[in-house]
């Protein structure tokens, strides 16, 4: 399976980036994805978490909203030719410079229209994920506008199955995320709550 290729750069700093795509490339990516930034210059590829998804409205948008029976050809042309792009959101966990991984912020952001591809093979969810050191970088965001606990939830659940539903990895990830916030129960006791819903019984309980 290869990567998809699911927009371009719009903006970034060390700390993440924005992401513009079109309306059809949306059915690949999703809240809690892992995706990466690869440069064409083979500058060092930046690895992120989708924590924002935003779809913004434009006079047309409004005008068609407003109108009784908007007709479904014009809905569907402003889908699929809309100039505005749907806009995500994107932390950064890490990145990859002469072929390894690190699981620190990037030394240098992203360049303004840098491709970036959901990273949805399962040999590249392997390589990035078995070092559960980028956890602590999701865990800075504690605090702040990033919903923390669903974005864990969202993305382990999602790395789980790319993985082959590999249930040693959830438990170590259940263990680490454990030591990590053993003193923030605000934050673990509902993050762990969900991942009870998100992953197989048992998994969850055996941990804790």
């Amino acid at each position: 399976m290869s990567n998809t290729e699911i927009g371009r750069i719009l903006r970034a700093s060390t700390a993440g980036f924005a992401v513009g795509c079109r309306v059809g490339q949306l059915r690949a990516p999703a809240f809690g994805g892992l995706v990466r930034a690869r440069p064409l210059d083979e500058r060092e590829a930046i690895y992120g978490l989708i924590y924002d998804m935003l779809i913004d409205d434009d006079p047309l948008v409004r005008r068609l909203v407003l109108a009784e029976s908007p007709r479904p050809s014009a809905i569907q042309d402003q889908r699929e030719n809309r100039i505005l792009p749907v806009e995500m959101s994107v932390m950064a966990v890490g990145y990859e410079m002469h072929g390894r991984v690190h699981h620190t912020l990037p030394p240098r952001p992203p360049l303004n229209l840098d491709p970036v591809e959901l990273v949805d093979d399962p040999d590249d969810v392997r390589v990035f994920t078995d070092d559960l050191g980028y956890l602590r970088l999701i865990l800075r965001a504690v605090g702040t506008p990033v919903p923390v606990d669903q974005l864990l939830v969202a993305h382990i659940a999602s790395v789980y199955q790319i993985r082959g539903n590999d249930d040693a990895w959830a438990m170590r990830v259940i263990h680490e995320l454990i030591e990590l916030l053993r003193s923030n129960y605000d934050v673990l006791i509902p993050t762990l709550e969900a991942l009870s819903n998100a992953l197989p019984e048992g998994i969850v309980n055996s941990e804790r």
